[in-house]
């Protein structure tokens, strides 16, 4: 027996319920249906695959449609500090169940839409302003899982891959039977169908040392970890800023160019809606591999190799056509975009609570959504205007392929995680104890390490 087992209280059983207790896998599981069908997902998802139809009836360029995805992240980017912090203080439910209502009423709103440019942009901005409130899910994640955070945001994430894989074949199968403006009402009618759930369901985030099913909400003053202004002050944050900011163009910047990029290069288009589905499908593989490595490595530099495979498949995507290397290296390149992606997607969650606590969390990610905001919209802007001006995508192609590079230096220089995994015993790292964390029993709120 060690001295730290006789210096430490005798543990709740708040601290003793497994990380994959009924009542939490209960929890994930209506957060799960939240993120996919209650979100702006399912529109984001849509839209590589609504650019020939939309643009074809309308008569609008490439740069013009992909102007919706950068109107709707720019207007959360400007709407997300203010939403993060009323998560804060009002609470997840109520911002969720309210932001989830009107994201349905506009997607079954755009079925109307004639053309009018300004009408395509004003829904997506709207889109971005209410799905926003979803920051709310990731709160209620990161207070629900303490020492093993990493391996059940990544199995999280893995539930998450493996239903975004049939989401493709789907969204075509609509737009073909029902056509596009079908496709909205159907989707609009699948989102609103979660607001009873998360109504009846979904609770507020833990508090250390909580009742398990009080049902409360948990004043954020309860939650460990630092204030905005320290947080601001912190370098690491910045870093992590720009490291994200670089890294979020190539999946959005592609993602309403990818499908005419492909027949373009001389694929089967009737095909590639299952090539997306075996990309999502490597992506379920690499969460696995990147929660369990988040859990096991004591700095953020565990991201570069993940940066690394992203460049190298952004350089197969250049070189690739359907007479050079074909289908295979088409796979192999969208196999190894979804695995890394994969393996960074519980990476951005676990960096911000182990750095930067529960504390100030929907404030944090109101924030940061701006710098990841700014990355999605002016991405598929950037990237069609490369079309329109060049007539091909290969210079956006390289231009995404250096960010990626540039980000493996960011986080190679990134320090050790401050805070502890366990939730309960949530506080600053010393820097003696850096980068070898260790166990450290619970005090009042942190202050900055």
């Amino acid at each position: 027996m060690t001295s730290q087992s006789l210096s430490t209280p005798p543990p709740s059983p708040v601290e003793e319920e497994s990380d994959f207790s009924a009542r939490k896998i209960r929890i994930s599981l209506v957060v799960l249906l939240g993120t996919m069908f209650g979100s702006t997902t399912l529109p984001l998802m849509a839209i590589g695959l609504l650019l020939l139809p939309m643009t074809q009836e309308f008569g609008w360029s490439r740069t013009e449609f992909s102007g919706g995805q950068t109107a709707m992240m720019l207007a959360g980017a400007c709407a997300s500090p203010l939403l993060g912090r009323m998560v804060d203080r009002l609470g997840v439910r109520r911002m969720i169940l309210l932001g989830t209502l009107v994201v349905a009423l506009v997607v079954i709103g755009m079925s109307r839409l004639d053309g009018q440019l300004w009408q395509f942009y004003a829904a997506f901005a709207l889109l971005g302003v209410t799905g926003t409130t979803a920051i709310g899910y990731s709160k209620v994640i990161g207070s629900l899982f303490t020492r093993h955070r990493g391996k059940a945001l990544a199995i999280f994430g893995v539930e998450s891959s493996v239903a975004m894989a049939f989401m493709p074949p789907m969204i075509l199968w609509m737009i073909t039977s029902l056509g596009w403006r079908g496709m909205f009402v159907g989707m609009g009618l699948v989102i609103l169908a979660t607001v009873p759930i998360s109504y009846f369901f979904l609770p507020e985030p833990d508090a250390p040392g909580a009742p398990a099913e009080s049902g409360q909400p948990v004043s954020s003053d309860r939650l460990p970890g630092l204030t905005v202004p320290e947080i601001l002050r912190d370098r690491s944050f910045w870093l992590i800023a720009i490291a994200s900011l670089l890294a979020i163009g190539p999946a959005f910047g592609l993602m309403p160019h990818f499908l005419p990029y492909l027949t373009e290069r001389g694929f089967n288009a009737a095909s590639l809606g299952w090539v997306l589905t075996a990309m999502t499908i490597a992506m379920a593989a690499g969460t696995i591999i990147g929660g369990w490595a988040t859990d096991h490595a004591k700095r953020a530099w565990i991201a570069a190799p993940f940066s690394l495979l992203t460049t190298l498949a952004l350089v197969c995507f250049m070189l690739m056509s359907a007479s050079f290397g074909g289908v295979p290296l088409l796979i192999f390149a969208m196999s190894l975009l979804g695995f890394a992606g994969g393996a960074q997607r519980p990476m951005g969650t676990y960096f911000q609570i182990r750095f930067f606590g529960l504390k100030s969390f929907g404030a944090l990610t109101g924030i940061q959504s701006p710098f990841l905001a700014l990355g999605m919209g002016l991405a598929p802007l950037a990237v069609g205007w490369c079309y329109d001006h060049y007539g091909s995508y290969q210079p956006a192609f390289l231009v995404m392929a250096l960010c990626m590079a540039i980000t493996v230096l960011l986080y190679a220089v990134l320090g050790p995680y401050r805070y502890a995994p366990n939730l309960a015993a949530e506080i600053p790292v010393e820097e003696e104890g850096a980068p070898g964390e260790r166990e450290i029993s619970p005090r009042p709120s942190p202050s900055v390490a």
